[in-house]
């Protein structure tokens, strides 16, 4: 049986850790900087100005600057302020979940916007959880461990309710628009959006119940984090490469 509390377990998880989130972190450099031609075609006018453009821009801006934050955190060998570095990596990260969301919300607005009872479901909804991810910023705390030789966050499992209104928030929000395309699938339209639900499920489910569940089982730090930003990577490319496949039909069927 692993004794999860050891502290040559603790130091062996933290070294997986680190090397976990600098994959990820080379992955979504990759994406965002190898999809930055979208924002540029907007900038040049080769397609029509749209306001949610800002949303999907600074969904992807978010979250880089969040891998960056990521990177720093992770690297730095002298001591600093880990209070200062922890309200950066969680503001970074929860704004991006946020404007992540939103952009599914957008389309909810769009699907059902004569149902007022439907739309005040979801902007209630992910507002409530807007309100558990800023509930998050203020409780954590963080310390330098001179030990490690690193920032280590205080009773990490304290971002488990947060967690949790994140996975219910977009599980409820995922099945408001697939309920609202169901009855929009003779179009093509439709069937595309519905299609791309069904992605955005998928890696709904696969992005946020690692976290979920490290979360409850709260074997140690690096295993209560493991998964947690991999699931922000997962959920932003998702979300805005389906946003851009929106935003070729609409041009192509224009």
């Amino acid at each position: 049986m692993v004794n999860y509390h050891d502290p040559s377990v603790i130091l062996a998880d933290l070294r997986a850790l680190t090397r976990f989130l600098h994959v990820g972190d080379g992955v979504y450099i990759w994406d965002c900087f190898s999809t930055l031609w979208f924002e540029w075609s907007f900038v040049k006018g080769e397609q029509p100005y749209r306001w949610s453009i800002w949303v999907y821009a600074s969904t992807r801006l978010a979250t880089l600057l969040n891998v960056l934050t990521n990177l720093i955190g992770f690297n730095v060998r002298k001591s600093i302020n880990c209070q200062l570095w922890l309200y950066s990596e969680f503001i970074t990260a929860y704004t991006a979940f946020a404007l992540g969301s939103l952009l599914m919300l957008l389309r909810i607005v769009a699907i059902w916007s004569t149902n007022k009872w439907v739309l005040g479901a979801s902007i209630g909804t992910w507002l409530t959880n807007l309100a558990f991810l800023i509930r998050s910023v203020v409780i954590t705390s963080a310390h330098w461990d001179h030990t490690l030789g690193m920032c280590v966050l205080d009773e990490s499992q304290r971002s488990r309710d947060n967690t949790t209104a994140t996975f219910c928030a977009e599980a409820f929000l995922l099945l408001v628009m697939l309920a609202g395309l169901m009855r929009q699938r003779d179009h093509y339209l439709g069937r595309l959006l519905f299609n791309q639900g069904l992605i955005w499920l998928i890696a709904a489910t696969i992005a946020e119940v690692p976290p979920f569940v490290l979360l409850f089982l709260n074997l140690n730090g690096p295993w209560n984090l493991m998964f947690q930003t991999s699931s922000l990577l997962i959920m932003t490319m998702c979300v805005t490469r389906m946003y851009r496949g929106l935003s070729a039909s609409r041009d192509h069927q224009q």
